[in-house]
């Protein structure tokens, strides 16, 4: 018994984090990122040849004639993508509370192509904006406005405003914030998932450095079609990455968070089913080991109802007893492995999680039931040993 409530215990930790698996994907998929990009397409790289790189400015000019496209931005990473820039940002002069941002560099028209909010507090002015030449420590000229993340402004300064505070980028990098926007969205590959970004009015000066954004108002696949000719007439020596659109991006970001779920699901599922069954031999060969006594009981006056109604309850406090010991443990494991991904249930998921395990039991207690209501009263007679 103590082994079938340990295994019961297993089951609704890997039920708990299959819910959570399963949610977290729904929200990945389903959540706002701050952004109107459906009728966005992206360009991931540009590879110049022979390293004659023609300027991410001639290619915005390339695609701007381009029918159909209505706005083009480049920043140094994408939304979803598979390129991540990260920088370490800190408040004051304590730099041993570094914390790794997502960071984005871009140009005018970034916000506005990927249809991003107005942030609490302003955008950017054209003054604001610089070149990018590859030296990280001439970013700006000094203090550098930025833009940074709900999440990050939580992170940095708590429940303190954060718009006009200082912020440090690298050992000699001032910025100050000047907007904070509720979500930034990040590369899928980013160094961390916590929501932490900031964008700075940096442009990328070269091509083959920077992602193109078009906003497009004909048929996606149209202006894919038209966007790769035009390309390829202006430098016919580059390699070139097809046009993407931002909800494909976003589906591929996604596909580690479904497999995850998925396999949580699956794994969740064969637990149980191997769990049930344990149950149901386990309480066949109780019934089994236990015929005299169930017997006697019934030679007593014990109705096969009431020892259904025994046998049933004994199950649910089973079921109750490896509910509390699972969710316990959950609760335990991300103190003791930092890897686990669990989080502690909300009261209904307490609720749902304690009725799920009790149905599952209940019904794995159907067959041992129904052999106990079988056995008659006078079987007790059978063995010499016992004396009514």
């Amino acid at each position: 018994m103590w082994w079938l409530a340990l295994q019961l215990a297993i089951g609704v930790m890997l039920c708990q984090q299959a819910a959570q698996a399963m949610m977290g994907l729904y929200a990945q998929r389903t959540s706002s990122d701050g952004m109107q990009a459906d009728d966005v397409l992206v360009i991931p790289w540009m590879e110049p040849a022979h390293g004659r790189d023609p300027g991410s400015r001639a290619v915005l000019r390339t695609l701007r004639g381009v029918p159909g496209v209505r706005s083009v931005a480049m920043a140094n990473q994408s939304p979803y993508g598979n390129s991540a820039w990260s920088a370490h940002v800190w408040t004051g002069d304590d730099d041993a509370q570094r914390m790794l941002a997502s960071t984005y560099l871009v140009d005018e028209a970034f916000t506005a192509t990927l249809g991003m909010q107005h942030p609490r507090g302003r955008r950017f002015a054209q003054v604001d904006y610089q070149d990018y030449t590859g030296d990280q420590r001439r970013l700006h000229a000094d203090p550098a406005p930025a833009i940074i993340s709900a999440a990050l402004a939580e992170r940095l300064y708590g429940a303190a405003d954060p718009l006009g505070r200082p912020l440090q980028l690298l050992p000699d990098k001032r910025l100050h914030v000047v907007g904070v926007l509720p979500t930034i969205p990040l590369p899928a590959t980013a160094h961390r998932r916590d929501g932490a970004a900031l964008i700075l009015p940096v442009r990328m000066t070269r091509a083959s450095e920077a992602h193109f954004f078009l906003r497009h108002a004909d048929e996606a696949d149209a202006v894919s079609t038209r966007v790769r000719t035009a390309l390829a007439t202006a430098y016919p020596d580059a390699v070139i990455a097809a046009p993407v659109s931002m909800a494909a991006l976003r589906a591929r970001a996604a596909e580690g968070a479904t497999r995850h779920a998925w396999t949580s699901l699956v794994v969740c599922i064969a637990w149980w089913l191997s769990t049930l069954g344990m149950l149901v031999l386990g309480g066949h060969r109780w019934v089994l080991d236990h015929q005299q006594e169930i017997s006697l009981r019934r030679a007593f006056g014990a109705s096969a109802a009431q020892l259904a109604h025994r046998l049933r309850a004994e199950y649910l406090l089973l079921a109750v007893i490896a509910s509390v010991a699972g969710m316990a443990a959950a609760a335990l494991l991300p103190r003791l492995v930092p890897t686990w991904t669990g989080s502690l249930p909300s009261p209904w998921s307490v609720v749902a999680i304690i009725v799920g395990a009790a149905f599952a039991v209940q019904l794995a207690a159907t067959w041992p039931v129904r052999l106990a209501r079988r056995i008659p009263p006078y079987l007790v007679s059978r063995s010499p040993s016992v004396r009514l």
